[in-house]
């Protein structure tokens, strides 16, 4: 706890500095400016841990199944990571864990390798390359800004629960099967259309035609199903067109209603990811998921919260001056999520 007091006080009185903080069994080492998660990263060994200063830092590629912590997405000073690569090499037999990021740009994901961790993260772009083979890529409470997309060829495969997507692509290999549970996605930058919804099983999702009409006829493909998702402004039944089996789901012509916070026209899907998506008390009642709970990002055994499951320091207050006895008064707040 002490450590995590000194990273979170850095964090607050010197947001000018960045800092990652390697952890490698009892040894503590702290490395600073825009470069510091690579050297961290290249001193440290698999199983390490490295804590991140709110700020920007350079991107890289990241060779090794390392925890990386941030300050969280929407903390007063949040953590953010330039264009990466991530590519683990296959005999590491550790898990990579990410949380509490804003990764601002590209983020690529290539190589083979198992079950890496994304939680309470946003992308920008997360592009997994043609030559990809990473099975069961995590990603919990998570938002993608703009697209997430799986070439021909890759054989790589994700969960994702509980988030957002603005653009998915999945042209991938039937090999690599994902999963997409209690999330938004939003068609409306690219005008694409859920053809692309490839090679995927959707549940309890709520699917967002945001604007183009291109006349195409709107059928997922038969490699993909679902069950208990929601189909919000699609001017052709996407329901009575997909070639693939999909169970007990719903549709709305319009947005109107659905979201507390939902804007008057379409934005661009990056504004569009800024909204809570909590439903009015109405939809809540309307559509229901497979669980009988709430479709959407609230709704399954994750409901979305961007606050990061370690601690962080929110609150702190030292008095100016020791008491008489020589003690100092410390008052701290710490808040994490459940």
């Amino acid at each position: 706890m002490f450590v995590v007091v000194i990273i979170s006080i850095t964090n607050i009185f010197a947001q000018s500095t960045l800092v990652a903080t390697l952890t490698h069994g009892t040894d503590i080492t702290m490395y600073y400016g825009t470069t510091a998660l690579q050297s961290a990263h290249n001193a440290a060994e698999s199983g390490d841990v490295i804590n991140l200063s709110g700020g920007k830092f350079d991107g890289f590629t990241i060779t090794k199944a390392l925890t990386i912590r941030g300050t969280g997405v929407d903390s007063a000073l949040p953590t953010s990571l330039t264009t990466s690569t991530i590519n683990i090499p296959g005999e590491d037999t550790n898990r990579l864990t990410m949380e509490g990021i804003n990764f601002t740009n590209t983020i690529t994901m290539d190589g083979t390798f198992e079950k890496p961790y994304f939680i309470k993260c946003n992308f920008l772009n997360l592009s997994f390359k043609s030559s990809s083979n990473i099975s069961k890529a995590t990603y919990i409470n998570c938002k993608v800004k703009r697209f997430m997309e799986f070439p021909g060829g890759s054989k790589s495969s994700i969960q994702f629960m509980n988030g957002y997507i603005g653009y998915y692509n999945n042209t991938s290999s039937d090999s690599g099967k994902s999963i997409i549970e209690n999330s938004i996605l939003y068609s409306r930058e690219y005008a694409n259309e859920i053809e692309k919804y490839g090679n995927s099983q959707f549940i309890n999702c709520i699917m967002i035609k945001g604007g183009y009409e291109n006349g195409s006829v709107y059928s997922i493909p038969s490699s993909s199903s679902g069950f208990n998702c929601l189909f919000v402004n699609y001017k052709k039944d996407p329901i009575a067109n997909s070639q693939g089996s999909f169970v007990d789901c719903m549709s709305t012509s319009s947005i109107s209603g659905l979201f507390k916070d939902y804007p008057a026209t379409y934005p661009d899907s990056q504004t569009f990811s800024a909204l809570t998506f909590e439903l009015t008390d109405e939809a809540k009642a309307a559509y229901l998921g497979i669980d009988g709970k709430e479709v959407g990002i609230y709704g399954g055994n994750y409901p979305y919260t961007s606050t990061p499951s370690y601690p962080q320091i929110t609150k702190m207050d030292v008095s100016k001056k020791a008491s008489a006895d020589g003690k100092l008064n410390v008052e701290i707040e710490v808040n994490a999520a459940e």
